[in-house]
Formats: structure tokens, C-alpha cells, sequence
């Protein structure tokens, strides 16, 4: 099993955190940027001095050896610092990717579609499948298992049922990611780039059409 932890880098300076990712060392640390600056940086967060708890906990995983990856957060904060967003990564030797289309909340928030860069905006590819709850899966801190990080429901209780309970995962992605509703008749199927579970995020959030349906845009 290859175990991927995403994370805002804030506690990796923490000496228990990094004696614990380096005793048992993860396939990829995979953590967010949201700025190249303190005032973009805690401003998308809204956390002051996370910038800088941030690159303190870089700094620490990159000095320890861990393997990394930096995910650009691009947002209307920050769209003009992608160029030095991609510098830190670099500065590091860490490869980056960038994020340009913001999704709602796991829990079907709107709240942060606001802060969506519309100029960014990039048209995904046609979805034609997903190996979620299959291949690969998603826990969260709490020991709660899903199909992926956007279906969260329903969820596999790791630490009551144990590995065994994985076996389940399968029947919930075919529940979950099969077009219903609106979607199951829609002509533009083949070339729609939204998942079900995320299309049923944007739903909830009350997002603009346009942004996650061809439809809105026509």
C-alpha cells in the first residue's frame, strides 16, 4: 500500500511529527500553497502567520528527506504569484502543480467559490471513468475511509472494522460515481469533465452553473 498525506506543511517543523513521517515514511507528502506572500498566503487561509509556519515546515521535511510535492492553490489572491509560488517549490527541488479551478467544501460549502481566479479557470478533461474506492482511497485524521477525498459518503470506520472493511468501498463507487439526476440523461455526457461527487458538491454550494456544467455555458 502506498500511503499519500496531504497536508498545509503547518506542524512538519514539529520535532514528534517529523520523527514520526520519517520512522514510517510515507510514498508522497503532498502540501498546499495558497501564496507566495504572508498577505496573500493568510489571507486565503485567514490565519495569521500560516505563510510563515508554512515554509517553516517545508524547510524542515525538505532538510529530513521526505518526498514532497507542492499543490498551487490558485485563487484571485494570488494569480499573479504563481511564478513565485513555482520559485519555492523550486528553491527546494520539490515538483509543483498547479490548482486552478477551486471546488466547494467537502461538506458542500460555498464559501470559498468566491475566491476562484474566473481568468484561471481551466476546462477539465472528459470524465470517462474514476478507480476511486478500486485502486486507491481516501482517510481522513480520523480513521474514516471514502471512495475519494470529494465522496465522502458513505465512510469505512478503519480503526472498528480494519483493512477487511476496504472490501466495501468498491459498491460505493459504483453508487456513487454513476450519472443520476439531471445528468443521467444529459447529451453531453462524453464530454463532460465533472465527476458525480463533485458535480453534487457544486449542487449543494448553490455554484453557478457555469462552472461545473457545459450547460451553463451554452
Amino acid at each position: 500500500m502506498m500511503i499519500q498525506i496531504s497536508s498545509n506543511g503547518s506542524r512538519l517543523y514539529r520535532p514528534k511529527t517529523l520523527d514520526l513521517l520519517t520512522a514510517r515514511r510515507p510514498y508522497r507528502l503532498t502540501l498546499s500553497l495558497y501564496g507566495a506572500t504572508e498577505e496573500s498566503y493568510d489571507g486565503m487561509t485567514r490565519r495569521r502567520g500560516s505563510f510563515r509556519r508554512f515554509i517553516r515546515g517545508l524547510a524542515a521535511a525538505h532538510e529530513a528527506g521526505l518526498p514532497m510535492r507542492v499543490n498551487i492553490v490558485v485563487s484571485n489572491r494570488n494569480a499573479h504569484e504563481i511564478p513565485q509560488m513555482k520559485a519555492i517549490a523550486d528553491r527546494y527541488g520539490i515538483p509543483s502543480f498547479e490548482y486552478t479551478n477551486i471546488s466547494p467544501t467537502i461538506h458542500g460549502g460555498g464559501e470559498v467559490l468566491p475566491s476562484q481566479s474566473r481568468e484561471m479557470l481551466r476546462k477539465r478533461k472528459p470524465y470517462t471513468g474514476c478507480n476511486a474506492g478500486i485502486t486507491h482511497f481516501h482517510a481522513d485524521p480520523h480513521g474514516k475511509a471514502s471512495i475519494c477525498k470529494i465522496g465522502r459518503d458513505p465512510q469505512v470506520d478503519l480503526i472498528a472494522e480494519g483493512a477487511p472493511g476496504l472490501r466495501r468501498l468498491a459498491a460505493a463507487a459504483d453508487a456513487l460515481t454513476t450519472r443520476h439526476g439531471g445528468c443521467s440523461g444529459c447529451t453531453l455526457q462524453k464530454t463532460c469533465g465533472t465527476c458525480m461527487p463533485l458535480a453534487n458538491l457544486y449542487r449543494q454550494a448553490q455554484a453557478p452553473l457555469e462552472v461545473f456544467c457545459q450547460h451553463g455555458r451554452r
